[in-house]
């Protein structure tokens, strides 16, 4: 489930990644990515979908007070601005402090990347360029 404020750019096609906590079933590239919001109240309303698109990458993520490693790499400082940016977020510290008070940090995920809803491809979806094709790794922005 999206929070309005990431759901709003998702809808605009803004968005086109995820952090999510590690699920039990692990998604891959090729499976469909359903994200939704709630109409009202969370658990009290009704879901309604955003998107239903291809996922083209999940990448293992682990964001730290000090920096963010996604497969496995150590993003640098322009790479971690071109992630928070295309994970709705203004700049790294606004993605470390959401995250800091939703999960705490460490934080260790995912990040699911899906393909634009006018076709485009993996070249549209932002940071996720700068990492290595990896189908495994560690799903709430």
């Amino acid at each position: 489930m999206f929070k309005p404020t990431f759901a709003t750019r998702v809808k605009r096609g803004e968005k086109l990644q995820t952090v999510r906590p590690t699920p039990k079933r692990m998604p891959r590239p090729g499976d469909i990515f359903d994200g939704r919001e709630w109409s009202g109240r969370p658990y009290a309303s009704k879901q309604r979908k955003l998107i239903e698109s291809p996922i083209w990458k999940v990448d293992a993520t682990v964001i730290c007070f000090d920096g963010i490693r996604l497969a496995g790499r150590t993003l640098s400082v322009a790479e971690e601005w071109a992630f928070a940016k295309a994970d709705g977020f203004n700049t790294p510290k606004d993605l470390r402090d959401w995250f800091t008070f939703e999960h705490g940090l460490p934080f260790e995920g995912i990040t699911i990347y899906w393909t634009p809803l006018g076709g485009g491809g993996a070249e549209q979806a932002g940071a996720g360029n700068a990492t290595n094709q990896s189908g495994a790794g560690s799903q709430n922005a």
